[in-house]
């Protein structure tokens, strides 16, 4: 059995501001509270057993509470508030640790990826999104995309790990989870020989996972995944008018 835990600490971005709403996961979007998708998708998954928010307790507790199993406060960052999920959870086995701003996920699509995801061993897992994949299927909002050798690629916003890994390699994974959204800062973190394949276009996904196992003395594995709804968050303005206009066809 697998634990989850939904990252909702986000408050004061466009989105909030835009709508005034104290969190973006508590924008109503057809009807639902953003994060109540996400919640959706995880309870339609057997394998998921126990679901934690890590939010703000007074704005979550009332509004989702119930639909469950608890509600924790976020830390200073997304690594900080992943730590505070895994100290509620008491996880024994491996955690899958999603956004709270994913209103066109789905159970299907977790299904999927952690189908992809038994067929090579690793501590921990990341999707990648093609970018004829993402165009075809959301087409709109601006979104970066990283050169390597089999293509451009995206990134999701979920990952399945270990827990021990966390535990080890706090620092590492908390660079990492600060520049996800910056493919040359990511770059940095992993040393000068993977910023001089990148620049000269040679890096290859091989290239990453081979230096993040060297560096963390465990292995990663980047999952391509078909459903680019996976990499689709809800944060800026112009994708809530995309998020409705998706998920009302």
């Amino acid at each position: 059995m697998v634990d989850a835990i939904i990252l909702a600490g986000g408050r004061d971005g466009e989105v909030e501001k835009k709508f005034g709403v104290s969190n973006r996961a508590l924008l109503v979007i057809e009807g639902k509270f953003m994060v109540e998708y996400v919640i959706k998708a995880l309870r339609d998954v057997s394998s998921i057993r126990k679901i934690i928010v890590v939010g703000s307790v007074e704005d979550f507790k009332s509004r989702i509470g119930s639909k469950v199993t608890g509600v924790v406060q976020p830390g200073k960052n997304p690594f900080d508030s992943t730590l505070n999920g895994l100290k509620a959870l008491k996880p024994e086995g491996k955690v899958l640790v999603v956004a709270s701003d994913l209103p066109l996920l789905r159970g299907e699509m977790i299904e999927d990826f952690f189908l992809r995801c038994e067929k090579r061993k690793a501590d921990f897992y990341y999707p990648i999104i093609r970018k004829e994949t993402y165009e075809e299927k959301i087409g709109r909002g601006k979104r970066t995309f990283v050169r390597v050798k089999e293509g451009y690629f995206t990134g999701g916003n979920l990952f399945f790990l270990d827990p021990r890994v966390v535990e080890e390699k706090q620092e590492w994974i908390a660079q990492m989870v600060e520049n996800r959204k910056k493919p040359l800062a990511m770059a940095q973190v992993l040393g000068v020989r993977i910023i001089l394949k990148y620049l000269l276009k040679r890096l290859c996904i091989e290239d990453v996972e081979k230096r993040v196992e060297k560096v963390l003395g465990m292995r990663g594995l980047a999952i391509i995944t078909p459903y680019p709804e996976i990499g689709f968050d809800v944060d800026r303005v112009e994708h809530v008018d995309i998020a409705k206009d998706l998920l009302s066809k």
